[in-house]
């Protein structure tokens, strides 16, 4: 598992100094950031009380329901945090909206063998294609990548998983398709300059969306719980998630995803 990602995240433009102001108190010189300091330090305290209390009364109240609540305070643009029944919590992370590629997250594109040198950056709408299609003889693979700074905020992760809308499939024949921990997609990406595949996290033997009766539209899910815990621990800002059939000369793989369902669900405990 390459660890090299953790440094494209956040660090310092420059080094760091405290600034110590003084003022004059009896005709002595006392530092002012003490007093201030303390504070800052009441509202610090205050502030993780508060939010302890939180998260309690909201376990508690998934213990009694027997649903999970969300825990109001730890909502931001692209992630929510539920307490669930269990005592755990679940973080849910997705994509920046609907109009993806936007933003830090909700960045992906897709590949396409037949045209091995154009960049499909922005230009197929929300739909990720994988595996071959006999009639335009095309074979695809999609790059998708999920924001992971939000899971620093969680404590022992437990499990994870990947889950995306399979939106159309070539029949309701089930056929495996895999998903892969990559190397981060660019608006230069196309097949022949594709991210490099480091490893396969997850298959999956489903066919959703051909047929509204027989295998309506549906979501998939894959267990990316060794990722999760490796973006982590190495403080990844994001990772980048590839989906491509196990066998790419099978029409019967060929399936269409829409990435602005993409979610990843991160279930940990606080201790």
């Amino acid at each position: 598992m390459p660890t090299s990602r953790s440094l494209t995240g956040w660090r310092p433009s420059g080094p760091w100094y405290p600034v110590l102001v003084c003022g004059v108190v009896g005709g002595l010189a006392v530092p002012t950031a003490w007093a201030a300091g303390s504070d800052v330090h009441d509202t610090k305290s205050r502030q993780a009380a508060a939010q302890q209390a939180e998260f309690r009364q909201a376990s508690e109240k998934a213990a009694e329901t027997g649903r999970r609540v969300e825990v109001q305070s730890q909502r931001t643009d692209t992630a929510r945090v539920f307490a669930n029944p269990s005592g755990t919590y679940t973080t849910e992370q997705s994509l920046s909206g609907p109009r993806a590629p936007r933003g830090p997250v909700g960045l992906w594109t897709s590949v396409n063998k037949r045209f091995p040198t154009t960049s499909y950056w922005a230009k197929t709408g929300d739909v990720a294609r994988v595996g071959h299609e006999n009639q335009t003889g095309g074979t695809w693979r999609s790059f998708i990548t999920m924001g992971t700074r939000d899971l620093q905020r969680t404590g022992n992760i437990k499990s994870a998983a990947f889950r995306i809308r399979n939106t159309y499939s070539w029949s309701c024949t089930k056929r495996p398709v895999q998903l892969w921990d990559t190397g981060r997609a660019y608006k230069s990406t196309t097949w022949n300059q594709q991210p490099k595949w480091y490893k396969l996290l997850a298959t999956v033997n489903a066919a959703q969306g051909h047929d509204a009766r027989n295998c309506p539209a549906g979501d998939l899910v894959f267990n990316v719980t060794d990722n999760a815990r490796a973006a982590k621990a190495n403080k990844w800002p994001d990772m980048t998630l590839g989906l491509r059939a196990a066998n790419e000369t099978d029409t019967f793989a060929w399936k269409k995803f829409a990435p602005s369902t993409s979610k990843l669900d991160v279930t940990w405990t606080r201790s």
